[in-house]
């Protein structure tokens, strides 16, 4: 036999309150005695009581589901971004879908129409290869979305972005300041938003120390083994140009720099001592390989915080109700505060830190 479901009447008749008491108790709103609130609250959890997520959202027109899209589950910097968007949307009684597009653009389109048909609330999509079609979609749809660090730079959907640019910048003063001037840099194919922002930085680095960027190799992907074949391409092509292999190397990010150091470690060039290198992003593996990667680090747990912050300001805006988030004021802050206007720009745009480690 099915067991009964706990009813807020039932909450009522136990405490000894009136409905409207119990409900506006445990919407943590309303005028009573704290003493009055917390009996309410012990009685519900006593008895098990479960709010009817279904019967919510009906009467706020809202499913209490955000879906995020990741082009890969095996790429740590997105399973850090999901935490943090995992970790705003819980403590806002949301839930959750999270699905990968193996790094199919088609794929990404037909796992946001499939988001679309479940009804969620607003969408997520973190590295997008598709960034401006969304503008249509959300457009046709009246949902709400944002992205993170799309590859497209000319997305009118709101983003939360990492400050490549800023970062490369930081990367590239610091070779400088060591004294490296044989600088070459190691990209990648897909040349997306991030890779044509940290190339920039590299050139613009290279020009203002009064020296031209010459030398640049493209890997096939932003992985290790990407590395090792970028750097196979890239050290004949310094020997060539230079008559010797560069004094320092900026990779796209760590796994294409870890790559690189291997392919250099077969070759007989050791980092640091014969050649620097630098990489982007400082994942957990950047600190524990020999030598230790000089680095810059994107806060991806925050950036994950920051985008369902503003998912859930657009879904506010597009579906106002006095009651929408009951606790949001009273949620535990899980990243550091911003300011609050900054949530009404149509981009967010998040510093990195520059982390020095052994390789550079």
């Amino acid at each position: 036999m099915a067991k009964k479901r706990i009813s807020i009447k039932d909450i009522a008749e136990v405490a000894g309150v009136s409905h409207p008491t119990v409900s506006r108790a445990l919407r943590g709103r309303g005028r009573m005695s704290d003493q009055t609130r917390e009996r309410i609250l012990d009685v519900a959890k006593e008895l098990g009581y479960a709010p009817s997520l279904m019967a919510r959202g009906l009467v706020m027109q809202r499913s209490f589901c955000v879906g995020l899209i990741v082009p890969t589950f095996l790429d740590p910097f997105h399973s850090e971004v999901a935490q943090g968007v995992e970790e705003w949307a819980r403590q806002h009684h949301y839930s959750l879908f999270v699905s990968s597009t193996d790094l199919d653009p088609a794929r990404e389109m037909e796992v946001a129409h499939s988001l679309l048909g479940r009804q969620v609330d607003g969408i997520i999509v973190s590295s997008s290869r598709v960034g401006d079609r969304y503008q249509e979609m959300s457009a046709d749809s009246d949902m709400p979305i944002v992205l993170i660090n799309p590859e497209a730079d000319s997305t009118q959907i709101p983003t939360v972005v990492h400050d490549d640019y800023g970062g490369g910048a930081l990367l590239m003063t610091h070779l400088l300041q060591q004294g490296h001037r044989k600088i070459a840099h190691m990209g990648v194919m897909t040349q997306g938003r991030g890779h044509h922002e940290r190339k920039r930085a590299w050139a613009d680095g290279m020009r203002n120390g009064g020296l031209t960027p010459e030398l640049s190799v493209d890997c096939p992907t932003g992985s290790i083994a990407g590395g090792m074949h970028g750097a196979a391409q890239l050290l004949p092509k310094a020997l060539e140009l230079w008559q010797a292999p560069p004094e320092a190397i900026f990779c796209y990010n760590d796994a294409t720099a870890i790559g690189v150091i291997a392919t250099l470690r077969q070759a007989g060039y050791m980092a640091p001592d014969a050649i620097a290198i630098t990489g982007f992003d400082d994942l957990d593996m950047a600190a524990a390989i020999d030598p230790a990667l000089t680095t810059i680090h994107q806060p991806r747990r925050e950036m994950g915080v920051l985008a369902m912050r503003k998912l859930l300001s657009l879904i506010d805006r597009m579906h106002p109700h006095k009651e929408m988030h009951p606790n949001r004021e009273n949620a535990m802050p899980v990243v550091a505060p911003i300011d609050k206007s900054q949530l009404e720009r149509a981009s967010i745009l998040v510093p990195g830190n520059l982390v020095i480690r052994r390789s550079a």
